[in-house]
């Protein structure tokens, strides 16, 4: 079993020891090295959930407001051993940001991503997210530089 909570200062440790297990495991450097830490980024009112299954932090997901209709989700990682099958951990993560996104009556909600990662995009696919042309995000939203496919999940208010 596991449980999705706000992230706390405590859990910065092991989400970076996490996210250097799943970088290690595609071999691609995924990392923003621009990025702020995750309390940096709370303290600046986005938020930011950690997934834990006995006692370790098994996944993320960030959701950071780009203006009052719209947010971006960011550093949605699942570590191997809880992706798929009959785990829900990255259905549980996403479900708690859309809630999170709605609750602040965003009517769009982005996301990047890379190429290589094909179940990522089988997933935001089946969960309503369409893909777009970079070309179709907002003109001055940031990405992680790496990313190389968008997707959009459009809500209704």
């Amino acid at each position: 079993m596991y449980s999705i909570v706000p992230f706390e200062e405590h859990h910065q440790p092991e989400i970076e020891e996490m996210m250097g297990e799943i970088q290690r495991e595609f071999d691609l450097p995924f990392r923003n090295p621009n990025s702020v830490s995750v309390s940096e980024y709370v303290e600046s009112g986005n938020f930011f959930w950690v997934a834990i299954h006995e006692d370790q932090i098994v996944g993320t997901i960030g959701l950071s407001c780009f203006d009052s209709e719209t947010g971006v989700l960011r550093n949605m990682f699942v570590a191997k051993e809880h992706r798929g099958g009959q785990t829900t951990v990255a259905k549980s993560l996403l479900d708690m940001a859309l809630d999170q996104a709605k609750d602040l009556g965003y009517t769009n909600v982005y996301l990047g991503t890379m190429d290589q990662f094909k179940a990522a995009q089988r997933f935001y696919s089946k969960n309503k997210f369409v893909q777009i042309p970079k070309t179709d995000l907002p003109e001055t939203m940031s990405f992680n530089p790496v990313d190389t496919l968008f997707y959009v999940l459009r809500n209704e208010k």
